[in-house]
């Protein structure tokens, strides 16, 4: 399914980007789970974060919270309603969608950038983790200084289909 984004949308993933990383500066908290990256990075992959964010709630006609904290409190919901987590690229020569052992229950979606030029994107499907899968499906991805993660193949998600909207 493709989605493009228009400025309005792209000005509410950027300031949702924007407050997201003020409350973490706030809280003296970088991104999670050994990230590493530089400032810029930091700020264009929490940017790129919220459009995905976006993406889904165009796509399924949801309602999009923006969330954040801004009182030094860690936030634990799920993204959408109904346990739904995004995760959002940029295009690749290999994409895949990557989960955590531990992390939430829920559906997980993988929305790619297509491209550096403009605001379309492309989601890709959804993957239902509910308990951890099997031990030949983790990674380290070849950074040893951050933590193992599941592989999730593009081929293994299932598409987006009318009842996901």
């Amino acid at each position: 399914m493709k989605i493009t984004l228009n400025s309005n949308d792209v000005e509410l993933a950027y300031t949702t980007a924007q407050r997201r990383f003020i409350g973490n500066v706030r809280m003296n908290k970088g991104f999670s789970y050994g990230y590493n990256k530089n400032l810029k990075n930091q700020l264009y992959d929490g940017f790129l974060g919220a459009m995905g964010e976006i993406v889904y709630a165009k796509a399924t006609n949801s309602y999009f919270n923006g969330s954040y904290t801004d009182n030094n409190e860690f936030y634990s919901e799920s993204d959408f309603q109904n346990n739904i987590e995004i995760r959002t690229q940029d295009k690749k020569s290999y994409n895949f969608l990557l989960i955590r052992p531990g992390e939430k229950q829920g559906k997980y979606f993988l929305i790619i950038k297509d491209n550096d030029k403009d605001y379309n994107f492309t989601i890709k499907g959804w993957f239902l983790y509910k308990d951890d899968l099997p031990p030949e499906k983790l990674s380290n991805f070849g950074y040893q200084d951050r933590p193992v993660a599941y592989k999730i193949e593009i081929n293994e998600l299932t598409p987006m289909e009318e009842n996901d909207r």
